[in-house]
């Protein structure tokens, strides 16, 4: 396996991925919101290479305090054979990389497959915590 940056060419690939894997693509997740994703850390947006295939991608962000995960897929034929974690490590490096001393993965409470990876892979859940959010745009 070979991990790179994704390219804007990859997208349609990716957003595929991203929907073979299972995850809910919501309005952020259009092309042109991954043409900004680039603008601001397009070094902690990465895919995963098998046999010139994309079979992975990751999208990991810097806020300049933490480093967050979002959109770990893999295609469901090569999930659990170290391509989703092999992901995340790269992601971790380079967040540590930029002065990163803490990473949080953003899951979906009902995904207990993803749930169960990042615990495989050392990640605890805060049950301290609760996500909020707000739509500002479409």
């Amino acid at each position: 396996m070979k991990i790179r940056e994704f390219k804007i060419d990859d997208y349609p690939i990716v957003r595929d991925l991203w929907q073979a894997a299972g995850l809910i693509l919501r309005p952020g997740d259009e092309l042109e919101d991954a043409k900004l994703k680039l603008q601001r850390d397009s070094d902690l947006f990465l895919v995963a290479i098998q046999d010139d295939m994309i079979v992975g991608s990751v999208m990991g962000g810097w806020d300049g305090r933490r480093g967050w995960i979002y959109h770990l897929a893999v295609e469901p034929e090569h999930q659990r054979k170290g391509i989703g974690a092999g992901l995340v490590r790269e992601v971790e490096k380079r967040l540590v990389a930029k002065g990163a001393k803490k990473v949080n993965a953003q899951v979906y409470k009902w995904n207990e497959r993803s749930s169960e990876f990042f615990k495989a892979i050392g990640y605890e859940t805060q049950p301290d915590l609760i996500m909020i959010g707000k739509r500002l745009r479409k």
